[in-house]
This record gives structure tokens, C-alpha cells and sequence, in this order.
């Protein structure tokens, strides 16, 4: 969709509510692109906290000096015990507890 001029008289209470919201975060003219790319479609954001997970625990494996495990845990909003499971941890690939499978 190409925004054109008289889009800009467009106002966020003239929208429908999951669009204010998004307005609201990203501005109208991005709103109106996601509208225009996904309208009619329902869209799943997944949390992202395996994504967030897998930085944090690789900065704590960055930031590891031997003895500062008090440090990344506080740092990072953990257990002390959570942050030397993190760093017992070998990046080995996918096992089967990432496929839900015991």
C-alpha cells in the first residue's frame, strides 16, 4: 500500500482496536503497512522467550570469569545455582527435551 496524503487525517480512535494499540507502538504509517500486508489474517506472535533465553545464557557464558557466579546471577535475575546450570550446560545441538520428548 502506498501512503498517500489523506491517510495522514487518519486518527488512532478511528481505527479498530488491535490497530490503536499497534499505532500506539509503532506509529500510523507502519500501522497501516501491517494492515495492508495482514488484513483478514489472524497473526500469532509467540512469546520470544526461547530466543531470550539463548542470548541471556550465552552472555552469562560470555561474561564468566571462573567466580563471579553471584555476580551474573544478580546481574540476570536469577539463582546462583540457575546461572552454574547454565554454564554446565554444553551447546551440543537440538536434544530431545527442544521436541518436547522425555
Amino acid at each position: 500500500m502506498e501512503i498517500v496524503e489523506w491517510m495522514n487525517e487518519i486518527d488512532s480512535t478511528d481505527l479498530p482496536q488491535p490497530y490503536r494499540d499497534l499505532a500506539y507502538l509503532i506509529g500510523m504509517e507502519n500501522t497501516l503497512k501491517v494492515a495492508d500486508k495482514f488484513s483478514g489474517t489472524a497473526i500469532y506472535f509467540p512469546k520470544l522467550d526461547a530466543v531470550l533465553r539463548k542470548v541471556r545464557d550465552g552472555k552469562i557464558k560470555e561474561e564468566f570469569r571462573g567466580d563471579n557466579y553471584k555476580e551474573l546471577a544478580r546481574k540476570y535475575g536469577l539463582t546462583e545455582v540457575w546461572v552454574r546450570q547454565i554454564l554446565a550446560e554444553q551447546d551440543t545441538g537440538p536434544t530431545l527435551m527442544d521436541f518436547g520428548l522425555k
